[in-house]
């Protein structure tokens, strides 16, 4: 059975509180006698009565806990959500084209925690900006009128290489995979033909 630490806590000073009545009142104990009982009752639920395990403390590779899977994923599901719904200003199979690729990271990640530390700098780092970076672009490719419009040519030009930039990264992951497999692959054969 596992309860929230503060239940666990709750549950066990009530217990303890019984205990120490009954053994001082019921009992005639002593109170010293009663009050060690109570202590021994207290931490005697604490340990029968588990606490989940935090994601942080649940290591899935080296390095690499569950929250900050956690973390990753839901940064990814934001900024492939965010990127999605741009498009004036702007080619919409490009802002598509990065959205699935940050999906896949997304996928990639959730499969291999390994990949999360190949990908952990771009997503705290880079990712946050490159979206409001997009986003801002966009609000600006709505509000420019005339002349003002030919200054988001060689801004967007500069903006198209984020779309290269996340699926070398995305490959990059998928390589990876593709490079351990082969690994195994090779090891496993190499051990069947000694046999």
């Amino acid at each position: 059975m596992k309860l929230p630490d503060g239940v666990r806590h709750v549950l066990a000073a009530v217990l303890a509180g019984g205990v120490f009545l009954a053994a001082s009142v019921g009992l005639l104990l002593e109170w010293y006698v009663a009050l060690g009982l109570a202590v021994a009752g207290y931490v005697a639920v604490l340990l029968i009565i588990r606490r989940p395990t935090p994601l942080e403390e649940i290591v899935l590779s080296d390095r690499v806990s569950a929250a900050d899977i956690k973390r990753a994923t839901a940064v990814l599901e934001d900024a492939a959500r965010r990127i999605g719904k741009l498009a004036v200003g702007m080619d919409r199979e490009e802002m598509e084209t990065i959205a699935r690729h940050l999906l896949s990271l997304h996928d990639q990640i959730q499969r291999d925690p390994a990949d999360y530390r190949r990908v952990h700098r771009f997503i705290t780092s880079y990712l946050p900006k490159m979206v409001a970076n997009l986003e801002s672009f966009g609000e600006l490719a709505r509000r420019a009128k005339g002349p003002a419009r030919r200054r988001l040519v060689p801004l967007r030009e500069g903006i198209v290489a984020y779309a290269q930039m996340v699926a070398r990264i995305d490959e990059a992951c998928l390589e990876s995979d593709f490079n351990a497999l082969e690994i195994e692959v090779d090891a496993l054969a190499f051990q069947l033909n000694r046999g």
